[in-house]
């Protein structure tokens, strides 16, 4: 049953004060819908707000959970300590943002998608209005998606997922299972994609490439590999790789290239890089040595693009995370946080080649062979000969072409595979070197106050025991 509710936790739709993208609106709060909306420039403020509550949580969880970070000397806050040490609850901070800012941001496009159609537009108006509810129902798609990479008990279809929220209404609902939400993402993405004209193409809100990209993530999730090499082809076919000499330019937000879609970040948003380091240049969280070891760093475009040694003198290594310091030193930490990359696309079409039944393994090198030749000078590829041997492969390139991205621990999530640091990378941190996949803190709990508001949310099993 899907959930009609508007979540215990968002008890008012309060758009975000920060900047709403292709309009100078900073609107501090919403009137009711059904007043709020009388033309299709007002339709448009909305979305922009719907938009506005959109984050990079799951990086954060990523970063702090999975092998991909470790915590350096220097590094005095408390904040995400307890994540990144495996002794996090559902009572711990860091475990509430991603299921209220994604919650909210569905909520509020569920009160515009209630009033939608019967907004008045002149004929002119209409493919915009029509498009805007494609990408209302992308979004909330998009973070449907999101909310089971972080609190599905499992993402197989028959265990708990999150509950299904398609109207804003009050309640307290259960989890529906993984598959019914799954069955929501697709549906909504299915009808955006017919809504989305293809000449859409501004890439800080959702186009139809991006439809596709979220077709292809999900399809990943739900081992569907036919519909995730199908998607992912709708991309690759119509947004090259960089090249090496482009790809610094991705970072610095010189240009867009192979970005299917991004979240713009204005001087008064969030300045994402100091999630690692911060303005003062304390660095809070450091590339892990097992991260920087998978790189061959004089030959890979990606290493100095993204990991920066701040004090190359070997004795005194300080190795910092430079993804999001962006291009301008005015604005430093301030680099737009891309969602989706025309690589992931490359590399879920390869996982899906070679899962898939009678697997193409031609096809899925053809892929790692495309991607790695434009990020590693002078690159000789040597075919990977079994399906085993592709998945591999491609586990250790996401770990290194998706890193800082949010990626890596829903990966290892989705693979079932313990996480396994290295022990340079705890000894800041207790030592601890393996999160096995039976220990309750390899999954992320509903939050607390959740709990407690609503009787009938089940809390993930192992954190009942």
């Amino acid at each position: 049953m899907k959930c009609k509710l508007q979540y215990t936790l968002l008890t008012a739709w309060i758009v975000a004060a920060s900047c709403l993208g292709d309009l100078d609106v900073k609107p501090t709060d919403i009137k009711d819908q059904t007043v709020a909306f009388t033309s299709v420039s007002d339709l448009n403020a909305g979305v922009l707000g719907v938009y506005a509550g959109l984050n990079g949580q799951s990086i954060k969880i990523s970063s702090l959970v999975s092998d991909e970070n470790m915590t350096p000397v220097e590094n005095t806050s408390v904040a995400g300590g307890q994540m990144m040490r495996w002794v996090h609850d559902p009572t711990t901070p860091d475990v509430l943002p991603a299921w209220q800012s994604n919650y909210q941001v569905i909520d509020r496009a569920n009160r515009i998608l209630a009033v939608i159609d019967g907004i008045p537009a002149v004929a002119s108006d209409e493919v915009r209005k029509r498009r805007m509810k494609g990408e209302l129902l992308a979004l909330r798609a998009y973070c449907h998606l999101e909310l089971i990479r972080h609190y599905a008990i499992s993402y197989e279809p028959n265990d708990g997922g999150v509950p299904v929220m398609t109207v804003s209404a009050a309640g307290k609902p259960e989890r529906n299972t993984v598959g019914d939400v799954f069955t929501q993402i697709r549906k909504d993405l299915t009808e955006a994609k017919a809504l989305i004209p293809a000449s859409w193409d501004t890439i800080t809100r959702i186009t139809r490439l991006a439809v596709s990209a979220i077709e292809a993530r999900t399809a990943l999730y739900q081992k569907d590999w036919n519909t995730a090499i199908a998607a992912a082809k709708e991309v690759i076919d119509a947004v090259p790789l960089a090249t090496a000499a482009q790809f610094p330019e991705i970072w610095s937000d010189v240009k867009k290239h192979e970005v299917i879609w991004k979240l713009k970040r204005e001087p008064q948003d969030e300045r994402f890089g100091s999630f690692y380091r911060n303005a003062s240049g304390m660095i809070h969280y450091a590339p892990s040595f097992k991260l920087i070891a998978a790189f061959n760093g004089a030959h890979d475009v990606r290493f100095n693009t993204w990991i920066s040694d701040l004090n190359p003198a070997p004795a005194d290594t300080r190795w910092a995370v430079i993804k999001y310091a962006g291009g301008q030193p005015a604005n430093f930490n301030m680099a737009d946080i891309k969602l989706f990359r025309v690589s992931e696309m490359y590399l879920i079409r390869a996982e899906a080649e070679a899962m898939k039944t009678g697997g193409n393994l031609a096809s899925a090198n053809a892929d790692l062979e495309d991607l790695k030749s434009l990020r590693i000078d002078n690159y000789v590829h040597t075919a990977y000969g079994t399906a085993a041997a592709v998945l591999a492969a491609v586990e250790e390139e996401r770990f290194r072409e998706l890193a800082f991205e949010g990626h890596r621990y829903f990966d290892l999530r989705r693979w079932k595979k313990d996480i396994v640091r290295t022990a340079q990378d705890v000894a800041n941190i207790g030592g601890v070197i393996t999160l096995p996949v039976t220990r309750k803190q390899y999954f992320m709990p509903i939050p607390l106050a959740e709990v407690q508001a609503n009787r009938n949310m089940q809390q993930h099993p192992l954190y009942m025991q």
